[in-house]
């Protein structure tokens, strides 16, 4: 590691002297040209389209972004994320990358962890990045902007209450310190819910939720030229269980078969330096992180007796990411060098079978290091049309010891290490036209390292990296800057198609299958013009396994989604949105599959100088639908959405 940071600082202080770097600036590693003018699709999530859609949950981006579905277990861990048919499901490590301000998120459970009351723009990437970010990202990049240090004081808090003893609280205060230079920022959210579902044995609600999480931020930026910023989050949940129904649909919340109370309980820290500067042609980022987290969990499984599941895990990680972006007469070059560290990945697993009284005990050590260079340099032929190429060298190094007890067999041993190295190129042509439009075919090569089964009884099962090759070809336009198009077709090939499988008493096992598919069409549109404001997605995808012609697991083939804001008086407002997620498999043989559905929010909110009430209501029409589910050889899982939710918020702002 050492090593690595050592030559990457050296050879971007060997480009900055041979720049003859004068006085430095920000530059944000943001998607600098507008979304009109980048050759991919980029679905912006600003704060009046998050409060338009009442999002308060990662989960919530799902059919608002197009061919988007973000979904889970019920709680904060198993975040599965689905853009455009490529999977993470029950995957440990997501197919999509996650950055917050600059800084990657190192582990797909921190992704349920995100504050979305804090969010100031929210930025999806589709298709892989791998030229334009350091973390991988085979499917695309969920870029977070949050509320951040300001040189006036600004404070604002708002409170809400609603069904199901719901409580919501947001604090936060920015502003200049004695030294005008230096602002800070900090925020606060803390949730709560008792849940939804009864456990009817316990007398207890199954999925009750408490969640906090506070940010702290400093900034120094004495000029245009320099800014170095401070951060630090610290989250943590306290949850409920995994509220399924066993092979049954009725009665969605209420569970009658689990003597004993689950839960699962996330501790989240993240301390990041990002330090930023630019001049005239040619800009610098770096961005170090330090990230910890915690994880508890106990499932109670009524099945084979009752089988109880507990699970520790402590990982640690330290990520290295720099940028250099050059400015020329008609081209510009990036260049970029991404390290990560996995200090830390000690997973410890209980196994319980309370008839007959028997117990399995497995741990698993799997740090892992990755270092990744990446360049893209894109060629202006004129005004109108330019060429961007890119190559991307990716090494991913992971070493995995095991300790494995399957009941009443003996303990045995066993270790691996593998190193996957690949090199992953990107082109594409755009045209511009001068009438604010943007034709652009983009082509990505993507992937996601392999790993190891580790239940395997006397050695470690391997499973190969998952390949993409993305193709795409969009259209974007901007009509009197009042309305907004874009649309894109898209094409994937997907090599070694990774395949989460689970066993009766829920162990998960990796399979390879050597080719699938995915393509699908999808459009966006927005329009904001004085007291309204409007927005559609559309999105179309099939994902099928080449031959079989079987559909890919928790991959839906229709999302679709429409909101409004109207502003019908100085002082009241009114906005509603509409959301429609379609028909998705969960399991290769596609016998599980499970039904669309379509919620519907509202909300009428009154204003008043720094004051704002608003009434909400959630899945007004308290539709019942099964939002995730798990297939094993004997059992349905069946995970239900929420109910209808009805609620009132008041916020003020200073």
């Amino acid at each position: 590691m050492k090593v690595f940071l050592v030559l990457s600082l050296s050879v971007f202080t060997y480009f900055l002297n041979g720049f003859e770097l004068p006085t430095i600036q920000l530059e944000s590693s943001k998607i600098e040209d507008s979304p009109i003018e980048n050759s991919q699709t980029i679905n912006v999530i600003n704060e009046e389209k998050i409060e338009t859609s009442n999002i308060k949950d990662i989960k919530d981006l799902s059919s608002i972004v197009s061919n988007t579905n973000i979904s889970g277990i019920g709680n904060r861990t198993n975040t599965t994320i689905t853009i455009r048919g490529i999977s993470n499901y029950v995957a440990l490590e997501s197919s999509v990358a996650m950055y917050i301000d600059d800084v990657p998120v190192p582990f797909s459970y921190g992704f349920g962890m995100l504050d979305m009351k804090n969010i100031k723009s929210i930025e999806v990437l589709k298709g892989s990045q791998g030229t334009l970010f350091g973390k991988g990202a085979q499917a695309g990049v969920i870029n977070v902007y949050t509320k951040g240090p300001s040189k006036t004081f600004k404070s604002k808090a708002s409170v809400a209450y609603s069904s199901y003893n719901t409580k919501e609280l947001y604090a936060m205060v920015s502003g200049p310190t004695a030294n005008k230079d230096l602002t800070y920022s900090f925020s606060l959210t803390k949730d709560s819910s008792d849940g939804f579902v009864t456990n009817e044995l316990t007398t207890s609600n199954l999925d009750y939720k408490d969640y906090f999480s506070t940010s702290a931020k400093l900034r120094y930026k004495p000029n245009k030229q320099f800014d170095i910023s401070l951060n630090y989050t610290k989250s943590k949940s306290d949850d409920g269980g995994s509220p399924f129904t066993i092979n049954t649909k009725e009665n969605p919340f209420s569970i009658d078969n689990e003597p004993k109370n689950e839960y699962v309980k996330m501790d989240t820290d993240i301390l990041s330096l990002i330090i930023k500067y630019k001049q005239s042609d040619y800009s610098f980022t770096s961005a170090t992180t330090y990230a910890k987290e915690k994880v508890q969990k106990y499932d109670y499984v009524p099945i084979l007796g009752g089988l109880g599941l507990g699970l520790n895990i402590e990982m640690q990680e330290l990520t290295q990411e720099l940028r250099l972006k050059k400015d020329f007469d008609n081209s510009e070059l990036l260049i970029g060098g991404f390290y990560s560290d996995k200090l830390q990945f000690d997973y410890l697993e209980e196994q319980t079978l309370y008839t007959p009284a028997l117990e399995s005990k497995n741990s698993l050590n799997n740090p892992d290091e990755n270092i990744a260079l990446f360049t893209q340099y894109k060629y202006f032929f004129n005004d109108n049309y330019s060429l961007m190429g890119g190559l991307r060298y990716q090494r991913t190094k992971r070493s995995f010891t095991r300790e494995f007890n399957q009941f009443a067999s003996p303990t045995t041993d066993a270790n691996s290490e593998t190193t996957w190295t690949h090199v992953l190129p990107t082109i594409s042509f755009s045209y511009l036209g001068d009438d604010n439009s943007n034709t652009y075919f983009t082509y990505a090569k993507g992937y996601r390292p392999g790993g190891y089964n580790y239940r395997s009884p006397d050695t470690l099962l391997p499973f190969e990296p998952e390949k993409t090759d993305s193709f795409e070809l969009g259209y974007k336009k901007i009509y009197s800057k009042a309305l907004q198009f874009s649309s894109a077709l898209f094409y994937n090939i997907i090599t070694d198609h990774r395949v989460n499988t689970f066993s009766d008493t829920l162990s998960t096992t990796t399979l390879n299958i050597s080719k699938a598919y995915t393509y699908g069409f999808e459009l966006d549109v927005s329009y904001k013009k004085d007291d309204l404001f409007v927005f559609a997605t559309y999105g179309y995808t099939q994902a099928k396994v080449k031959g079989s012609g079987k559909n890919l697991i928790e991959v839906p083939d229709m999302t679709a989604s429409v909101g409004v804001k109207y502003n019908i008086h100085k002082n009241i407002y009114v906005k509603s949105d509409l959301r429609y997620m379609g028909e998705r498999y969960y399991n290769i043989d596609n016998t599980a599959k499970e039904g669309s559905y379509t919620l519907v929010n509202a909300s009428v909110a009154y204003t008043k100088n720094n004051w704002e009430f608003e009434l909400f209501a959630n899945n007004i029409f308290d539709k019942r639908y099964v939002d995730f589910m798990i297939y094993t050889p004997s059992n349905n899982y069946y995970h239900f959405g929420n109910p209808a939710m009805f609620g009132i918020k008041t916020s003020a702002s200073f």
